[in-house]
């Protein structure tokens, strides 16, 4: 019997990966003879599960062990699968890069907590049927006994671990314990961006075999004849008589072969096959029986080759519009129910998403046969990530630059890890027709012990693609082959848009296929830059597409606060030594699956469907098809809703007989020679049919196009007969008309009171605004501090008042700046008040040299908080950017201030507006206008700006007792550079010289 924890440990050895474990095989659940095999694998008579409630003592060190553990009867309980940390054992640590152990590999500190896991089953052996206990994932590492006899050990915490325990059974009663380690020397290839979470995670279970079986299988497709034809090949390793039968999805039976005395294969031709794609995902029915017992196995008939630089499948190119996900639930952590992963695959459906990347581990196999089932291209990424060898070769010798990443896949000790990592994979997987692609793993380096893995890929399956991205080596070693009879795609993350377009097709010496495993980093705000990529993407075939960073955020859910919302904790929540704080926060959804804007973002620009105006005044409009297979008319209905001034004005159904990956000029008579003063046309995509992640209607995209649009010459409200008169002393000039009174603050040219009709129309001063609450992308925003745009202190050197006919005219010369430097801002003024209570702000403003481009220029005001409701005519109905508004359209919304808040985790700048004609703020008896000739920002919100910046959690956010309203001439973009490339120059707020004007026209009565 092993002693774990005092010597002969194999969770040091990385040559000793597996004990006893049965040898590497595909993937699949046998029946009984007589049931139906393409059943939930839980209906299986050989199908027994061991999830629930065990027994589990928690140790701080696998040192603590007792001698006698197995005898041992006082424990605890705790669930099965979970993690041990989210049920008060130890606490969950997230670090992005760095080790949570001293860099000494293979060794890990004998400070190796330890979880002692144990149950009794029941059994009866009287079938005479071999047990094989799987365990589906167990991190980091695992020591399996049963019936206190050693059985053996495993590691690579995200595949499944099998064993024969069968001459270790009773029939009757028995006992299963298992010890698992937090730590092992595979924790060195297991360090991805998440959270460090322990234990048993993914299912165990029991199954029930007989000796003469099948050992395992492969099952592949060819097609001939211009796809008309088509060969299913199946080839079984068993020993025994095997019947194989094949079916079409609808249970039509198309062919049997009885593999007998010595026989391996069988190949089954198909006429006019129907192929797997994304968008129509068809599967076959194969299934294997023996005397024994059944398998049942769906087959996708599909190829993927590469032709002049595109992948192609079935022939045609196409484009990953993919997503990264991890394994993350805010409640079970890195544990995942089968409808826990339907709900994310159904919403990646529902948004547009194609691809998805397992970053950076397999995921269960039950996903990837729901990816088969509903239709998603997966990159399938082995379990290995290195990422903290960077920071651990600073502290060696000619190691210091990123090239040391690869310090632990170059060392000869792990060559046969990473084989092993990637072996178990690709044999586990190897039926999936959803695996387009097989990934080396992820931030790791390259090294001879990559280059030899990818070859054996390469020579073990043909059938898909080999991608890796991490290409750095260390230095002064033998360098490793990364051209194209390794590696099949060209892989990069986070290079800019811009990159993509101007450098990589001039490169002479590459003609592969470019992916993008990583871009649009999601992280808050964000990601702004998403269309640009795709406009560079839809340009050439060798663009593949890309997968966006990431799925969800990794929040852990720590209570509800006062409202019953739910509170996420991110890095450094739980005291942790070593954190990254909220870099895990950088998701498109929220840790519920709310979606983000960002996921909206994403929908539309990933939708099937592109409009371009042609001749839009005689109403004739490109439709481009970027469905890779689908007829538009297969799949979707249109409708175009054309708005004057957001009014709408007509409404009707479109024919959109539109071939895959192709365009039409379609003329829309009753658009021809609209006129209007703001005449928009929107295309509005709707589902045709039910499908299992929506139902017929459902919006899944939609164009919006300007027809005609008049300019936008700004009147006063009707003047009063009355006049306007103006009072001036030493700090203030005093202006007052029928039914108002304004007072002007003469130390910062802006007014501190605004009363009309009795109401009090702001509650605080008006501030010149430069500042927004940084976003996460902001990596600016120590800049922005430098020169305190957040807190910006004014001089006024001229001021002077003027009254004439229907107006006060108010001049003033100001600068703004801050501690330590010149002044930023440099502006003339001139402000107008008419006799009718309206004003006119116009702004002159010249910025300092030598400064970071702005966050934003304008003017807040703090409202009281009775003015809670809101009417814009902008983009909306979602917040909007310059860079990020293709999940907005112009129109004319309402909302109540309260709802407008975006509630991201770590508070930052959220909900403004961009492209705005007017906004309306109002409470029951008044309102206040604010319009402008130029379309402009704006922002209400019931949290400033100071203390979005200022507190960590969304869940410590304190309303303040106003509602603050920032008119905006501009703001800059969002971007994605928490972990991408700079904001793009084209959204940067870099002008030098600008002008703004914008008027505010109050109103005693709120309109309707």
């Amino acid at each position: 019997m092993l002693s774990v924890g005092l010597k002969n440990t194999y969770h040091e050895d990385p040559q000793q990966l597996h004990i006893n474990t049965e040898k590497n095989r595909n993937y699949f659940i046998p029946f009984s003879p007589e049931q139906d095999p393409f059943t939930q694998r839980e209906q299986s008579n050989h199908f027994f599960l061991l999830n629930g409630q065990w027994r589990f003592r928690y140790y701080e060190s696998v040192k603590d062990l007792e001698e006698n553990f197995l005898e041992i009867q006082e424990y605890d309980e705790i669930p099965v699968p979970s993690n041990w940390q989210l049920h008060g054992y130890d606490v969950p640590q997230y670090t992005n890069i760095h080790y949570p152990i001293p860099y000494d590999p293979p060794f890990v500190p004998d400070q190796n907590p330890a979880g002692v896991y144990n149950r009794e089953f029941t059994i009866d052996l009287s079938d005479e049927l071999d047990r094989y206990i799987n365990f589906e994932g167990v991190d980091s590492c695992f020591y399996l006994y049963i019936n206190n006899h050693f059985v053996g050990y495993s590691q690579v915490s995200h595949m499944t671990s099998e064993f024969n325990i069968t001459k270790y059974l009773v029939s009757g009663k028995n006992t299963l314990t298992v010890v698992v380690l937090k730590w092992c020397d595979g924790t060195y290839l297991e360090d991805q961006d998440k959270w460090r979470l322990s234990g048993i995670f993914r299912d165990v279970y029991i199954l029930s075999r007989p000796r003469n079986k099948i050992e395992n299988y492969r099952i592949t497709s060819k097609l001939f004849d211009f796809n008309n034809k088509a060969e299913i090949a199946v080839d079984v390793n068993a020993n025994t008589e095997v019947a194989v039968k094949l079916f079409d999805a609808s249970g039509i039976y198309l062919g049997e072969r009885i593999l007998q005395d010595g026989e391996t294969s069988v190949v089954f031709c198909v006429e006019h096959p129907c192929l797997w794609n994304a968008e129509y995902p068809y599967l076959y029915n194969v299934t294997l029986q023996t005397e024994q017992e059944i398998i049942g196995e769906k087959v996708g008939i599909r190829e993927i080759t590469i032709h002049n630089g595109a992948i192609l499948l079935n022939g045609v190119a196409i484009k990953f519009k993919g997503v990264n996900r991890h394994d993350s639930d805010p409640v079970t952590g890195s544990v995942i129910s089968r409808e826990q992963m339907l709900v994310d695959l159904h919403l990646m459906k529902q948004h547009n998403i194609n691809s998805i990347r397992t970053s950076h581990y397999p995921n269960s196999p039950i996903f990837l046969q729901l990816c088969d089932e509903l239709g998603f291209y997966v990159m399938d990424e082995a379990d290995i990530e290195s990422h903290g060898a960077v920071e651990a070769a600073h502290t060696q010798d000619n190691n210091g630059d990123y090239s040391g990443i690869a310090l632990l896949v170059a060392r000869e000790d792990y060559e046969k890890a990473i084989l092993d990592r990637v072996d178990l994979m690709i044999t586990r997987d190897i039926n999936r027709p959803c695996v387009l692609m097989w990934s080396l793993g992820n931030e790791a380096g390259y090294s001879k012990n990559m280059e030899k893995t990818a070859k054996y890929i390469k020579a073990y399956d043909s059938t898909r693609l080999v991608q890796y991205q991490s290409m750095h080596e260390l230095e002064g070693g033998e360098k490793a082959d990364a051209s194209p009879a390794t590696l099949d795609v060209v892989s990069v993350m986070y290079n800019s848009s811009e990159w993509m377009e101007k450098n990589f097709l001039k490169q002479e010496d590459e003609k592969r296929p470019l992916v993008l495993c990583e871009y649009c980093h999601s992280m808050g705000n964000g990601p702004g830059d998403l269309e640009d990529y795709w406009k560079v993407i839809y340009s050439s075939d060798r663009y593949s597409g890309g997968f966006i960073w990431e799925w969800c955020d990794h929040g852990i859910e720590i209570g509800k606060d006062s409202y019953g919302n739910a509170k996420y904790a991110y890095g450094g929540d739980f005291n942790e030594a070593r954190h990254d704080g909220n870099f895990c926060i950088d998701g498109l959804i929220y840790p519920d699956r709310t979606p983000h804007t960002g996921l909206l973002e994403a929908k539309n620009v990933y939708r099937p469907i592109r409009i371009k105006p042609v001749y839009p005044a005689k109403g004739v409009f490109e439709f481009i098809n970027t469905y890779d297979f689908a007829y538009l008319s297969d799949k979707l209905e249109c409708t175009v809703e054309v708005t004057d001034l957001g009014r709408v004005i007509l409404q009707e159904k479109l024919d959109i007989e539109v071939g895959a990956k192709s365009s039409k000029l379609i003329t829309i008579p009753s658009l021809e020679g609209l006129t209007g003063k703001s005449v928009y046309a929107r295309f509005i995509f709707t589902q045709k049919h039910d499908t299992p992640w929506s139902n017929k209607g459902y919006e899944i995209g939609f164009d919006q196009l300007c027809i005609c649009k008049e300019e936008i010459v700004i009147e006063p409200s009707p003047l009063l007969t009355t006049t306007v008169d103006f009072a001036e002393d030493m700090r203030y000039i005093h202006i007052s008309g029928e039914g108002f009174k304004y007072r002007f603050n003469k130390s910062v040219a802006l007014f501190d009171r605004l009363c009309f009709n009795h109401t009090d129309l702001i509650e605080k001063p008006m501030e010149y605004n430069a500042f927004r609450a940084p976003t996460d992308n902001e990596w600016v925003k120590s800049q922005w501090e430098k020169f305190s745009f957040g807190n910006l202190t004014t001089k006024v050197y001229d001021i002077s008042a003027k009254k004439l006919d229907s107006y006060i005219l108010l001049s003033s010369k100001i600068a703004l700046g801050g501690h330590s430097y010149h002044n930023t801002f440099n502006l003339n003024t001139e402000t107008f008040i008419f006799n009718n209570g309206d004003i006119k702000m116009n702004y002159a403003v010249q910025v300092a040299d030598k400064r970071p481009y702005l966050p934003r220029f304008g003017v807040r005001m703090f409202m009281s908080n009775r003015f809670d409701q809101v009417e814009y005519y902008g983009y909306g109905p979602h917040e909007s950017y310059i860079d990020k508004h293709q999940a907005s359209y112009k129109g004319v919304f309402s909302q109540p201030i309260a709802d407008m808040h975006e509630n991201y985790i770590k508070p930052q700048e959220n909900s403004s507006h961009w492209g705005c004609d007017y906004v309306n703020i109002s409470s029951d008896t008044a309102m206040v206008k604010f319009e402008a000739e130029l379309p402009f920002s704006f922002n209400a919100s019931e949290y400033t700006q100071e203390e979005l910046s200022t507190k960590k959690h969304h869940y410590e956010l304190e309303k303040s007792r106003y509602s603050v309203v920032c008119i905006d001439y501009k703001q800059s973009g969002i971007g994605s550079a928490s972990c991408g490339p700079f904001l793009l120059d084209q959204y940067q707020f870099n002008e030098k010289d600008f002008k703004f004007e914008f008027r505010i026209k109050p109103t005693s009565k709120k309109l309707t």
